[in-house]
């Protein structure tokens, strides 16, 4: 996304690739509702520290710590074109068949620090069943993020094709480079009004890395009265 997918892999050829996925993302998805219909919603992605770093040094060219105007607007017109061509990894659905959003969203990014989301909080599947984690020292250890790490923190604000009272959000990589799961603690939000949510997995919307392992994409359902 932007230059993560190109960056992580230059990085994956300069070792060994211990695990898939090699990208790992904490999703947050906003409703916005405007006169007792969703309009809008807005998918908040925050990479992974290592991943958020390769980008980060490459997004931040003054290196303040921050994301500039300009360098917002260079960055999302290189990650909107490159999730174009994938769909955006998302799903939307507004009545009974899931759709790709149609149109390309309203990007924003900035910088989390210190880190919001490590790897700790959410472990990734590893290569092979039972294999290695990256950053496991011992059977059950499980990686650990240094005190200064921070997210990249992507924010793309699809408009629906028409206002709904109905909306979910499904978002996947088929091909499992990336996994992308929603924040455990805080799915999802709702902006203007009150709806009743749930969350569950899509299972027509899946990766398959290694037969007979698929990951099965997280899907969040907002419905207002």
């Amino acid at each position: 996304m932007g230059g993560i997918l190109t960056a992580a892999l230059a990085a994956l050829m300069a070792g060994p690739a211990v695990a898939h996925p090699h990208v790992l993302i904490s999703q947050i998805v906003r409703f916005v509702e405007q006169d007792g219909a969703f309009t809008h919603v807005e998918i908040e992605w925050r990479f992974d520290p290592m991943a958020s770093e390769l980008e980060i040094a490459a997004a931040d060219e003054d290196r303040d710590g921050k994301i500039s105007g300009q360098e917002i607007k260079a960055l999302g017109d290189l990650a909107t074109a490159e999730l174009k061509g994938m769909g955006y990894l998302t799903w939307l659905n507004t009545g009974d068949k899931d759709f790709r959003p149609p149109k390309a969203p309203v990007f924003s990014a900035r910088i989390a620090s210190p880190a919001v989301f490590a790897p700790f909080d959410w472990a990734p599947t590893p290569d092979a069943p039972g294999g290695p984690m990256p950053g496991a020292s011992g059977k059950n250890a499980k990686p650990q993020a240094p005190r200064d790490a921070r997210n990249l923190v992507y924010t793309l604000r699809f408009e629906l094709p028409k206002p709904g009272k109905s909306v979910a959000v499904s978002s996947i990589d088929p091909e499992d480079f990336v996994r992308i799961e929603l924040d455990k603690k805080a799915p999802w939000e709702i902006v203007g009004g009150k709806a009743e949510c749930v969350v569950d997995k899509h299972t027509s919307a899946k990766s398959e890395y290694w037969p007979g392992n698929p990951f099965y994409a997280d899907r969040v359902t907002c419905k207002l009265p």
